[in-house]
């Protein structure tokens, strides 16, 4: 466990990190000095009103996106959850991270049907151009 001044510190690095204030919100480690700090990165989601949600709860719908940070051991992987159109008929509804991969794809990128919990914003949500992702 930390001591009181580390976890005040951290916790407002934590908060920088969600709210996006000055700092870019991609992935995250949640480490420090041997000590890995999920759960207080998860006290400090639902202070922000972040809650959990698997991928087809998330309540966004087309032209529109949901920040989501996505809790992959002792990483935090900032992303958005959104429908990610292929033509007018064709969609899907992904977690996709804000991190990307050499190919320019989605570094992280979560199906509808994965069983994983992702913590959400819905007060959040945001149109987007669904031709023009970024």
């Amino acid at each position: 466990m930390l001591p009181d001044i580390y976890q005040w510190q951290i916790s407002d690095i934590f908060d920088d990190i969600i709210l996006g204030r000055g700092v870019k919100r991609s992935i995250h480690l949640l480490e420090y000095d041997d000590t890995i700090l999920t759960e207080l990165f998860i006290e400090r989601l639902l202070i922000f009103k972040y809650r959990p949600s698997k991928i087809k709860e998330a309540p966004v719908q087309v032209g529109q996106r949901i920040p989501a940070f996505y809790i992959n051991g002792k990483h935090a992987v900032f992303g958005y959850i959104f429908y990610e159109l292929f033509s007018e008929q064709q969609k899907r509804k992904i977690f996709g991270s804000v991190a990307r991969n050499e190919k320019g794809d989605w570094r992280y990128l979560l199906p509808v049907n994965s069983p994983v919990v992702v913590f959400i914003n819905p007060d959040l949500r945001e149109d987007i151009d669904l031709w023009h992702l970024n």
